[in-house]
Protein backbone atom coordinates (compact mmCIF):
# COMPACT_ATOMS: atom_id res chain seq x y z
CA UNK A 1 0.00 0.00 0.00
CA UNK A 2 1.32 3.11 -1.21
CA UNK A 3 1.75 6.01 1.60
CA UNK A 4 -0.54 8.61 1.24
CA UNK A 5 0.31 12.14 0.08
CA UNK A 6 -0.44 15.01 2.57
CA UNK A 7 -0.62 18.04 0.87
CA UNK A 8 0.18 20.21 -2.14
CA UNK A 9 3.65 21.37 -0.79
CA UNK A 10 5.64 23.82 -3.45
CA UNK A 11 5.42 24.58 -7.39
CA UNK A 12 8.44 25.46 -9.19
CA UNK A 13 8.14 27.91 -12.01
CA UNK A 14 11.07 28.54 -14.47
CA UNK A 15 11.08 32.18 -15.40
CA UNK A 16 12.54 34.37 -17.73
CA UNK A 17 12.00 38.06 -16.07
CA UNK A 18 13.29 36.94 -12.69
CA UNK A 19 13.06 40.64 -11.27
CA UNK A 20 9.00 41.28 -12.29
CA UNK A 21 8.36 37.71 -10.82
CA UNK A 22 9.62 38.68 -7.77
CA UNK A 23 8.09 42.42 -7.74
CA UNK A 24 4.81 40.70 -8.77
CA UNK A 25 4.81 37.92 -5.81
CA UNK A 26 6.07 40.87 -3.56
CA UNK A 27 3.89 43.50 -4.39
CA UNK A 28 0.78 42.12 -5.53
CA UNK A 29 0.29 38.75 -4.70
CA UNK A 30 1.85 39.98 -0.98
CA UNK A 31 3.84 36.61 -0.74
CA UNK A 32 7.41 36.67 0.73
CA UNK A 33 10.59 37.07 -1.55
CA UNK A 34 14.04 35.41 0.08
CA UNK A 35 16.66 34.03 -1.99
CA UNK A 36 17.06 30.69 -2.03
CA UNK A 37 20.12 28.41 -3.22
CA UNK A 38 21.89 28.53 -6.81
CA UNK A 39 20.52 31.76 -7.54
CA UNK A 40 16.39 30.52 -6.98
CA UNK A 41 13.84 32.39 -5.07
CA UNK A 42 11.70 31.05 -2.44
CA UNK A 43 7.97 32.56 -2.37
CA UNK A 44 6.34 32.22 1.14
CA UNK A 45 2.78 31.78 2.35
CA UNK A 46 3.58 30.82 5.42
CA UNK A 47 5.98 28.86 7.91
CA UNK A 48 7.17 26.41 4.92
CA UNK A 49 10.43 27.87 3.40
CA UNK A 50 9.23 28.13 0.12
CA UNK A 51 5.90 27.52 -0.99
CA UNK A 52 6.76 28.86 -4.79
CA UNK A 53 10.55 28.10 -6.17
CA UNK A 54 11.34 30.70 -8.79
CA UNK A 55 14.25 29.95 -11.01
CA UNK A 56 15.61 31.80 -14.07
CA UNK A 57 15.54 30.05 -17.48
CA UNK A 58 13.13 30.34 -20.70
CA UNK A 59 10.54 27.51 -20.39
CA UNK A 60 8.02 30.25 -18.37
CA UNK A 61 6.03 27.12 -16.95
CA UNK A 62 5.72 24.80 -14.55
CA UNK A 63 9.03 22.70 -14.02
CA UNK A 64 8.01 20.45 -10.92
CA UNK A 65 5.41 19.87 -8.45
CA UNK A 66 5.81 18.97 -4.78
CA UNK A 67 3.96 16.80 -2.86
CA UNK A 68 4.52 16.37 0.58
CA UNK A 69 4.41 12.66 2.71
CA UNK A 70 5.14 12.62 6.48
CA UNK A 71 8.22 10.70 6.83
CA UNK A 72 11.73 9.97 4.68
CA UNK A 73 10.48 6.17 4.78
CA UNK A 74 7.19 7.50 3.25
CA UNK A 75 9.10 8.67 0.16
CA UNK A 76 11.26 5.21 -0.07
CA UNK A 77 7.78 3.26 0.02
CA UNK A 78 6.16 5.32 -2.44
CA UNK A 79 9.33 4.62 -4.39
CA UNK A 80 8.49 1.22 -4.37
CA UNK A 81 4.97 1.96 -5.61
CA UNK A 82 5.83 4.04 -8.47
CA UNK A 83 7.62 0.28 -9.62
CA UNK A 84 4.53 -1.58 -8.85
CA UNK A 85 3.05 1.03 -11.75
CA UNK A 86 5.87 0.36 -14.24
CA UNK A 87 7.64 4.04 -13.48
CA UNK A 88 11.06 5.52 -13.46
CA UNK A 89 11.60 7.74 -10.84
CA UNK A 90 15.16 8.91 -9.50
CA UNK A 91 16.15 10.51 -6.18
CA UNK A 92 16.69 13.80 -5.87
CA UNK A 93 20.77 15.45 -5.56
CA UNK A 94 21.88 17.06 -2.79
CA UNK A 95 21.54 20.19 -4.72
CA UNK A 96 18.07 19.96 -5.46
CA UNK A 97 16.88 18.82 -1.81
CA UNK A 98 18.55 22.40 -0.91
CA UNK A 99 16.38 24.44 -3.48
CA UNK A 100 13.40 22.57 -1.80
CA UNK A 101 14.19 22.16 1.49
CA UNK A 102 13.62 19.08 1.37
CA UNK A 103 15.14 15.74 3.59
CA UNK A 104 14.50 13.06 0.92
CA UNK A 105 13.10 13.68 -2.47
CA UNK A 106 11.86 11.39 -5.44
CA UNK A 107 10.73 12.62 -8.81
CA UNK A 108 9.45 11.18 -12.16
CA UNK A 109 7.09 12.69 -14.58
CA UNK A 110 3.25 12.07 -15.78
CA UNK A 111 1.79 11.34 -19.33
CA UNK A 112 2.35 14.70 -20.24
CA UNK A 113 6.13 14.67 -19.33
CA UNK A 114 5.52 17.13 -16.30
CA UNK A 115 7.64 16.57 -13.19
CA UNK A 116 5.92 15.70 -9.89
CA UNK A 117 8.15 15.25 -6.56
CA UNK A 118 7.23 12.94 -3.84
CA UNK A 119 9.18 15.04 -0.47
CA UNK A 120 9.92 14.87 2.77
CA UNK A 121 10.55 18.45 4.43
CA UNK A 122 13.38 18.86 5.95
CA UNK A 123 13.57 19.81 9.98
CA UNK A 124 14.45 23.24 9.99
CA UNK A 125 12.19 26.03 9.60
CA UNK A 126 12.32 30.04 9.42
CA UNK A 127 9.61 30.46 11.59
CA UNK A 128 6.54 31.94 10.28
CA UNK A 129 5.59 34.55 7.67
CA UNK A 130 3.15 37.35 7.79
CA UNK A 131 2.25 39.12 4.82
CA UNK A 132 3.06 42.69 4.83
CA UNK A 133 -0.08 43.43 2.81
CA UNK A 134 -2.49 40.20 2.33
CA UNK A 135 -3.53 41.04 6.67
CA UNK A 136 -5.60 38.07 6.88
CA UNK A 137 -2.94 36.05 5.87
CA UNK A 138 -2.90 33.41 3.23
CA UNK A 139 -5.02 29.68 3.62
CA UNK A 140 -2.72 26.41 4.17
CA UNK A 141 -2.39 24.65 6.91
CA UNK A 142 -4.21 20.81 6.41
CA UNK A 143 -4.82 22.08 2.81
CA UNK A 144 -1.23 22.90 1.45
CA UNK A 145 0.12 25.33 -0.59
CA UNK A 146 -3.35 25.84 -2.86
CA UNK A 147 -3.61 24.17 -6.05
CA UNK A 148 -2.38 23.45 -9.61
CA UNK A 149 -4.40 23.07 -12.81
CA UNK A 150 -2.88 21.34 -15.56
CA UNK A 151 -3.79 21.02 -19.42
CA UNK A 152 -3.62 17.67 -20.84
CA UNK A 153 -2.72 16.66 -24.43
CA UNK A 154 -4.00 13.09 -23.67
CA UNK A 155 -6.60 13.52 -20.65
CA UNK A 156 -7.64 10.41 -19.99
CA UNK A 157 -3.88 8.93 -19.43
CA UNK A 158 -3.44 12.16 -17.12
CA UNK A 159 -6.86 11.34 -15.05
CA UNK A 160 -5.15 8.05 -14.65
CA UNK A 161 -2.28 9.13 -13.40
CA UNK A 162 -3.52 11.40 -10.53
CA UNK A 163 -5.61 8.43 -9.26
CA UNK A 164 -3.69 5.48 -9.87
CA UNK A 165 0.12 6.63 -9.23
CA UNK A 166 -1.08 9.78 -6.90
CA UNK A 167 -3.79 8.65 -5.30
CA UNK A 168 -5.68 11.38 -5.42
CA UNK A 169 -9.03 11.51 -4.78
CA UNK A 170 -12.17 12.79 -7.10
CA UNK A 171 -13.27 15.49 -6.14
CA UNK A 172 -16.35 16.38 -9.05
CA UNK A 173 -16.04 17.35 -12.41
CA UNK A 174 -17.04 20.19 -14.52
CA UNK A 175 -18.95 19.32 -17.86
CA UNK A 176 -19.02 22.37 -20.31
CA UNK A 177 -20.81 21.86 -24.08
CA UNK A 178 -18.35 24.44 -26.05
CA UNK A 179 -20.06 24.17 -29.69
CA UNK A 180 -21.81 22.10 -31.50
CA UNK A 181 -20.89 18.40 -30.29
CA UNK A 182 -18.10 19.58 -28.88
CA UNK A 183 -17.98 18.66 -24.98
CA UNK A 184 -15.18 19.24 -22.72
CA UNK A 185 -14.61 17.66 -18.82
CA UNK A 186 -13.03 19.00 -16.20
CA UNK A 187 -11.65 16.69 -13.54
CA UNK A 188 -10.82 18.34 -9.83
CA UNK A 189 -8.82 15.91 -7.19
CA UNK A 190 -8.22 16.63 -3.68
CA UNK A 191 -5.65 14.85 -0.80
CA UNK A 192 -6.80 16.91 2.19
CA UNK A 193 -9.62 19.03 3.06
CA UNK A 194 -8.91 21.41 0.58
CA UNK A 195 -11.52 20.98 -2.34
CA UNK A 196 -9.13 20.32 -5.38
CA UNK A 197 -4.93 20.57 -4.95
CA UNK A 198 -4.99 19.40 -8.69
CA UNK A 199 -7.12 19.85 -11.77
CA UNK A 200 -6.53 18.57 -14.91
CA UNK A 201 -8.28 20.18 -18.07
CA UNK A 202 -7.92 18.84 -21.94
CA UNK A 203 -5.51 21.58 -23.73
CA UNK A 204 -7.62 24.05 -25.66
CA UNK A 205 -6.52 24.68 -29.21
CA UNK A 206 -4.91 28.44 -28.91
CA UNK A 207 -2.46 30.27 -30.64
CA UNK A 208 1.11 30.95 -29.23
CA UNK A 209 3.34 28.71 -27.50
CA UNK A 210 1.96 25.78 -25.21
CA UNK A 211 2.50 25.59 -21.25
CA UNK A 212 1.62 23.12 -19.43
CA UNK A 213 -0.23 24.84 -16.47
CA UNK A 214 -3.12 26.54 -16.73
CA UNK A 215 -2.62 28.11 -13.32
CA UNK A 216 -2.69 27.90 -10.14
CA UNK A 217 -4.26 29.68 -6.79
CA UNK A 218 -3.31 31.28 -3.49
CA UNK A 219 -6.24 31.73 -1.01
CA UNK A 220 -6.15 34.78 1.46
CA UNK A 221 -8.06 35.05 4.93
CA UNK A 222 -10.43 37.69 3.56
CA UNK A 223 -12.67 38.85 0.87
CA UNK A 224 -11.50 42.10 1.63
CA UNK A 225 -7.96 41.02 0.70
CA UNK A 226 -9.24 39.20 -2.10
CA UNK A 227 -10.46 42.91 -3.36
CA UNK A 228 -7.33 44.57 -2.37
CA UNK A 229 -5.13 41.75 -4.41
CA UNK A 230 -7.53 42.70 -7.66
CA UNK A 231 -6.24 46.49 -7.46
CA UNK A 232 -2.45 46.02 -6.46
CA UNK A 233 -2.80 43.69 -9.64
CA UNK A 234 -4.50 46.69 -11.90
CA UNK A 235 -2.03 49.11 -10.54
CA UNK A 236 1.00 47.35 -11.72
CA UNK A 237 0.14 46.96 -15.43
CA UNK A 238 -0.47 42.66 -14.89
CA UNK A 239 -3.62 42.26 -17.34
CA UNK A 240 -7.20 40.73 -14.96
CA UNK A 241 -8.05 38.22 -17.18
CA UNK A 242 -11.55 37.10 -15.38
CA UNK A 243 -12.75 39.17 -12.99
CA UNK A 244 -14.13 38.66 -9.41
CA UNK A 245 -16.29 35.49 -9.71
CA UNK A 246 -17.59 32.61 -7.71
CA UNK A 247 -17.09 28.55 -8.71
CA UNK A 248 -20.25 26.18 -8.23
CA UNK A 249 -18.14 23.19 -7.01
CA UNK A 250 -15.41 24.73 -4.50
CA UNK A 251 -17.33 28.01 -3.95
CA UNK A 252 -14.40 30.11 -3.94
CA UNK A 253 -14.41 33.57 -4.95
CA UNK A 254 -11.58 34.40 -7.16
CA UNK A 255 -10.27 36.44 -9.79
CA UNK A 256 -7.53 35.43 -12.49
CA UNK A 257 -4.94 37.36 -13.67
CA UNK A 258 -1.81 37.01 -15.94
CA UNK A 259 1.58 36.37 -14.29
CA UNK A 260 4.43 37.46 -16.33
CA UNK A 261 5.54 34.33 -17.60
CA UNK A 262 1.93 34.55 -19.29
CA UNK A 263 0.15 31.49 -17.25
CA UNK A 264 -2.47 32.51 -14.71
CA UNK A 265 -2.82 32.81 -10.99
CA UNK A 266 -6.19 32.91 -9.45
CA UNK A 267 -6.13 34.63 -6.33
CA UNK A 268 -8.83 33.67 -3.93
CA UNK A 269 -10.84 33.53 -0.93
CA UNK A 270 -14.06 31.18 0.77
CA UNK A 271 -12.97 28.22 -0.53
CA UNK A 272 -14.75 24.81 0.68
CA UNK A 273 -13.95 21.89 2.78
CA UNK A 274 -13.62 18.62 2.14
CA UNK A 275 -14.88 16.22 4.43
CA UNK A 276 -14.18 12.44 3.05
CA UNK A 277 -16.79 10.94 5.21
CA UNK A 278 -19.83 12.44 4.09
CA UNK A 279 -18.30 14.22 0.65
CA UNK A 280 -20.38 13.31 -2.57
CA UNK A 281 -18.82 13.77 -6.31
CA UNK A 282 -21.31 15.83 -8.05
CA UNK A 283 -21.12 16.84 -11.48
CA UNK A 284 -21.43 21.02 -12.80
CA UNK A 285 -22.94 22.58 -16.38
CA UNK A 286 -20.73 25.39 -15.60
CA UNK A 287 -17.18 27.15 -14.44
CA UNK A 288 -19.26 29.90 -12.52
CA UNK A 289 -22.25 30.43 -10.12
CA UNK A 290 -21.92 34.46 -11.41
CA UNK A 291 -18.93 36.82 -12.58
CA UNK A 292 -15.77 35.70 -13.97
CA UNK A 293 -16.49 37.53 -16.79
CA UNK A 294 -14.14 38.44 -19.01
CA UNK A 295 -11.89 42.16 -17.34
CA UNK A 296 -14.37 45.06 -18.24
CA UNK A 297 -17.20 43.02 -19.93
CA UNK A 298 -20.32 44.33 -18.39
CA UNK A 299 -23.49 42.09 -17.19
CA UNK A 300 -25.80 40.94 -19.58
CA UNK A 301 -27.89 38.06 -21.05
CA UNK A 302 -24.77 36.16 -21.81
CA UNK A 303 -23.89 33.11 -19.59
CA UNK A 304 -21.39 33.57 -16.64
CA UNK A 305 -18.78 32.04 -18.56
CA UNK A 306 -19.14 33.10 -22.14
CA UNK A 307 -18.03 29.84 -24.23
CA UNK A 308 -16.21 28.29 -25.87
CA UNK A 309 -13.59 29.39 -23.51
CA UNK A 310 -12.61 27.53 -20.48
CA UNK A 311 -10.25 29.96 -18.70
CA UNK A 312 -11.32 30.45 -15.49
CA UNK A 313 -11.05 26.66 -14.37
Amino acid sequence: MKPSIIELGYLGFEVSDLPRWERFAADVLGTGVSPGPQGTRWLRLDDAPARIILSHGSADDCVFTGWKVATVADVDAFAAHLQTQGLTSRYGRDDELAVRHAARMLHFQDPEGNRHEVYAAAAASPGAFKSAIVASGFVTGPGGAGHVVFEAGNYPATIDFATRVLGLKISDHVYLDVGPGIKIEVSFFHTNERHHSMAVAPRAPVPGPKKNIHHFMIEAGSMADLGRARDRCLRFGQPVVMDIGQHPNDHMISFYAHTPSGFLVEFGWGGVKVDDANWKVDAYDRISNWGHRPFGEMPGAAPAMPQPTVEAI
